[in-house]
């Protein structure tokens, strides 16, 4: 994760990297369906530099992402299902930054490379402004609630 960081802070940014996270989370299984299953969960190096340099988070969370991925708040279906094209859920996590919910949205079965299918997190960014929980509970998009 430091030497992702460290490179697209001198201007050589690794986008083309492939970050393990190992399996997918039971949960994120669970909520998303059959669709997330058997697959692996990875992190684009691309998103890492998102993460940090444009969204502010901090390395150390994003080092523990597997551990909070696995221990989730809340799965929502992602509200851009029809954008997206489906299979995407978005991860309430307990951690805060800034004051503000982080949440994680989940791509299923993406095609990485030649042949190879997985679960790729797209991005984790502090959910600003009123914390969206109640609304989209209404909208009918909760799947999993701990």
């Amino acid at each position: 994760m430091g030497v992702l960081l460290q490179a697209e802070a001198v201007g050589r940014p690794r986008h083309e990297l492939l970050l393990e996270l190992g399996e997918t989370p039971a949960s994120i299984i669970a909520a998303g369906g059959e669709i997330y299953s058997g697959l692996d969960l990875v992190l684009k190096g691309k998103t890492v530099g998102k993460m940090h340099f444009d969204h502010g988070i901090p390395r150390g969370v994003i080092e523990r992402l597997p551990q909070i991925l696995n221990a989730p708040k809340a799965i929502y279906r992602s509200a851009n299902q029809t954008v997206q094209g489906g299979g995407s859920v978005v991860v309430m996590t307990f951690e805060t930054h800034r004051g503000y919910p982080l949440i994680v949205p989940v791509h299923a079965r993406k095609q990485i490379g030649r042949g190879r299918f997985c679960n790729v997190v797209a991005s984790m960014y502090a959910k600003e402004g009123p914390n969206p929980e109640a609304r989209w509970k209404a909208e009918g998009l909760l799947l999993w609630e701990r």
